[in-house]
């Protein structure tokens, strides 16, 4: 077994995605075939497993953790080796479950649907069916795709599929779009039940708090324990700004503060914070972890999950302008001294040590022109040493007309 390119992922966990195929886990959405049963041990699998064992990287299909593996920075595959006990809650299931055609699974990864009512700047309609209207008006550089329309996993027949081979399942990891859009998640619960204990299953659902039931949440205590991780990615004005839909920050808190009412009295339940480091949140990183800390009171900070961005590459934190990142990394220094325990943080100032990128600059400048004209919004009234440094440090010229326009 190569050390280097084996991921216990697709060899242990299996994820569904809201176009009813399979991939080869949730960082990658290159389709390894339908919701069939014989998908999970067909050709695509076979040489997948055999190369990861083998000491090949499939540079395309697993593009995010190469990319971050390769500047540095932790990647999914690292984590997933490093954890085992955590996520599976023992040692020696990975070492036990190599077979290349198929193997026992422990962890089911679901992307319900693209269904979602928020429109962050980082996302697309692959992810969010609200996005579609702003996605057809930009022009097509930043179209990467047919745009998808309304998807969802037809949970009858993932289950008459992949039903029989869910006993032994620990952990189930939830996305969307937004989960808590409808009742399906709910439903999905009502009928994983006669497949699988419940009470033997961790299941952290990714939500972007805005469509929380707490009387729903609750009636889920028959699992062995519930965890709610909200994405946030920044604070305050920013909040509004990047995540694109009329639902406040104050809106957001008050939400939260009702989570953590159940995180009070409930040991089965835990609720922790994400976000994704970006050019948008690059000077919120301390505002933001002081702000976590103070909304669920949690003066630890070792739970916050802080991910670099991995694409589209000209959000990324790097190419901000050299003044910029000299003072993130001064915040994130200060944080990396009060929380040491934090697993993000270092990647964060890996991050910000790679060079900018002037074609991506000039991407970001269009991109964010367009989409400002889009939803009448204005980024440099909020954020205008962004475009003011980069002129100053000769990194942009021409382009700010279009910033400007």
């Amino acid at each position: 077994m190569s050390k280097d390119t084996f991921c216990p992922m697709p060899f242990v966990t299996l994820t569904v995605n809201p176009g009813n195929y399979i991939s080869r886990c949730m960082m990658s959405m290159t389709s390894m075939g339908p919701i069939e049963k014989f998908t999970y041990s067909n050709e695509k699998f076979k040489t997948l497993r055999n190369n990861m064992l083998n000491g090949v990287w499939d540079e395309i299909g697993c593009e995010s953790c190469f990319f971050k593996e390769k500047h540095g920075l932790n990647s999914q595959r690292t984590k997933w080796l490093a954890r085992e006990e955590k996520y599976l809650r023992e040692t020696g299931l990975y070492e036990k479950n190599k077979n290349i055609d198929r193997n026992r699974i422990y962890h089911l990864y679901m992307n319900f649907n693209n269904i979602c009512n928020f429109k962050c700047r980082m996302c697309g309609p692959g992810f969010s069916n609200a996005w579609i209207p702003d996605y057809m008006q930009l022009e097509k550089e930043f179209q990467k795709s047919v745009v998808p329309a309304k998807q969802q996993v037809d949970v009858d027949k993932f289950l008459y599929e992949y039903g029989p081979e869910l006993s032994d399942i620990r952990q189930i990891w939830i996305t969307g779009g937004e989960p808590f859009m409808d009742n399906s998640i709910f439903d999905f619960f009502e009928k994983l039940k006669n497949y699988c204990s419940l009470d033997n299953i961790i299941v952290t659902i990714n939500t972007n708090g805005s469509k929380i039931d707490i009387e729903k949440i609750q009636n889920l205590n028959q699992l062995k324990k519930l965890h709610i991780n909200v994405s946030v990615d920044s604070t305050d004005d920013y909040y509004t700004y990047m995540r694109g839909y009329n639902f406040t920050f104050s809106d957001l808190n008050y939400n939260l503060k009702q989570l953590m009412e159940i995180n009070r009295n409930n040991n089965k339940f835990l609720l922790t914070i994400n976000g994704a480091f970006q050019l948008y949140n690059i000077l919120n990183v301390e505002r933001f972890y002081e702000w976590c800390n103070e909304i669920t009171e949690n003066k630890n900070a070792d739970w916050i999950e802080y991910r670099v961005l991995t694409g589209p590459k000209y959000l990324q934190a790097r190419h901000a302008p050299e003044s910029i990142k000299q003072q993130c990394r001064e915040q994130v220094n200060r944080l990396i001294v009060k929380y040491p325990n934090n697993f993000y943080l270092s990647d964060l100032l890996t991050e910000l040590n790679h060079s900018s990128d002037p074609h991506m600059i000039n991407k970001f400048l269009m991109f964010n022109n367009q989409l400002d004209k889009i939803r009448n919004t204005n980024l440099n009234e909020l954020f205008p040493e962004l475009v003011s440094e980069w002129i100053r440090e000769g990194k942009i010229n021409e382009n700010i007309n279009k910033w400007q326009q």
